[in-house]
């Protein structure tokens, strides 16, 4: 199987899929539960946030600050379960790939691998958040030494002019003038930065999968050498996926279609709260039937390539994927 041949790669997988017994119920399993868990979250967010704008007062400063510390820790708690129920479902693609039995039990296998792919997660976080903050810095760097900055010194100097005892008063609308464009740099240099690290630790949750003695610093490091000369190509595999990360923007424009078209001059005949929750009942709806019919042609197709790419080995030292009970 080449990388570099997209088609075949995606006629391969449609074949695999063909032959794959409950390919189709992993992903509705996958699909209802990552939904669910979404749903719920949600609504105890709205619940929390209700309870809290009710509870005031010092007598209730207890409650208060367990419910806020609680609504903290939601999306916190929902991230992490979504991860192992991800690498679960990843690791059922790559058994069907390899035209190996995979079963709705296999996604079990995310939080067997709880604790290393927590610590490639973080690992990975603090990857991308230095690119974030030197992608800052330097944009900031360059705003301010070079001609861009003009239109800056524009806006601020009738302000230092025409300031007070007070000091600058900067309404929104300055602000975000002023901003606007180091943000932007700020945007395209991450942008830069980080799709060359992205694509060089893209493999590391498929390593974590096949190799269940190997850590987190050695899943990035073995996928750093796996994809060395081929992250052209997997970039290219993926703008030949651009009808799924297209349905998928689709439905992350229809759950913010309450602030969308307010924004467009569409005013909604309902209250903001009923507003919000039809939207987001709609994207779930949405991102069900994405995940259900597009899903598995996608990941099946990304597990053949991870293939493509992992070094040979000898066929009795082929991936462990959980035991019988995890198939």
């Amino acid at each position: 199987m080449d990388i570099r041949n997209t088609r075949q790669l995606k006629d391969f997988s449609a074949g695999r899929l063909a032959n794959a017994r409950e390919g189709q119920k992993i992903i509705l399993y996958f699909s209802l539960i990552t939904i669910a868990v979404s749903a719920v979250a949600t609504v105890v967010n709205y619940v929390l946030s209700q309870q809290i704008a009710k509870t005031g007062g010092l007598g209730s400063m207890g409650v208060r600050s367990a419910l806020t510390t609680a609504q903290m820790l939601l999306p916190i708690v929902q991230a992490v379960f979504l991860m192992c129920l991800e690498l679960g479902y990843l690791s059922t693609m790559l058994r069907i790939a390899r035209g190996q039995y995979a079963s709705p039990n296999g996604m079990r296998l995310g939080f067997d691998r709880f604790w290393v792919l927590l610590r490639c997660t973080l690992l990975k976080g603090l990857i991308f958040g230095g690119v974030a903050m030197a992608s800052m810095y330097v944009a900031i760097a360059i705003y301010m030494m070079t001609p861009l900055s003009n239109s800056a010194v524009d806006i601020l100097m009738p302000l230092v002019k025409n300031a007070g005892t007070s000091g600058i008063l900067l309404d929104d609308a300055t602000y975000a003038q002023l901003m606007m464009p180091a943000t932007v740099l700020s945007g395209v240099l991450s942008l830069a930065l980080a799709a060359p690290v992205f694509y060089r630790y893209r493999m590391a949750d498929y390593l974590i999968i096949d190799r269940p003695a190997t850590g987190a610093l050695a899943a990035l490091r073995d996928s750093r050498v796996m994809t060395k000369g081929s992250r052209w190509n997997l970039f290219r595999l993926d703008l030949s996926m651009w009808w799924y990360y297209a349905a998928m923007l689709v439905s992350i424009a229809v759950n913010y279609g309450d602030q969308l078209l307010p924004d467009l001059g569409i005013t909604l005949p309902f209250s903001d709260t009923v507003a919000y929750f039809l939207f987001f009942g709609v994207y779930l709806a949405v991102t069900f039937v994405i995940f259900y019919f597009l899903r598995n042609r996608v990941e099946v197709t990304y597990a053949l390539a991870y293939d493509s790419l992992r070094p040979r080995e000898p066929e009795n030292n082929g991936a462990v994927l959980g035991n019988i009970f995890q198939m």
